[in-house]
């Protein structure tokens, strides 16, 4: 799925109309209160021997129905763990990541 085709974007607008995420309302509340001080601005350091990464969720070559489910929920973006942590799974890699969530 390509997310700069017109009818593509259409579709994923019109199902994400239609899909409720139990989280949205959480989710609104962390935006509001925004992240705490000391991370505010600073890049999350990730530390790996795996350098490839990428930088939206087509480069990973999923399959259509997953693609349509992560745009559907509004994910537009991997986050920088998942940038670097997805393809070595896909790659039938051993893999350990950790991230560090508010």
């Amino acid at each position: 799925m390509d997310p700069s085709c017109k009818q593509c974007r259409s579709e994923i607008k019109n199902e994400q109309k239609e899909l409720k995420n139990p989280l949205d309302k959480q989710e609104t509340k962390e935006e509001e209160k925004g992240a705490p001080e000391e991370k505010k601005g600073e890049e999350e350091e990730i530390v790996s021997n795996w350098e490839e990464k990428v930088d939206t969720f087509d480069e990973l070559h999923l399959r259509e129905e997953l693609l349509r489910g992560i745009y559907g929920y509004g994910f537009t973006k991997p986050s920088p763990i998942q940038q670097k942590g997805i393809l070595p799974v896909l790659k039938k890699r051993d893999t350990i990541a950790q991230v560090h969530s508010y």
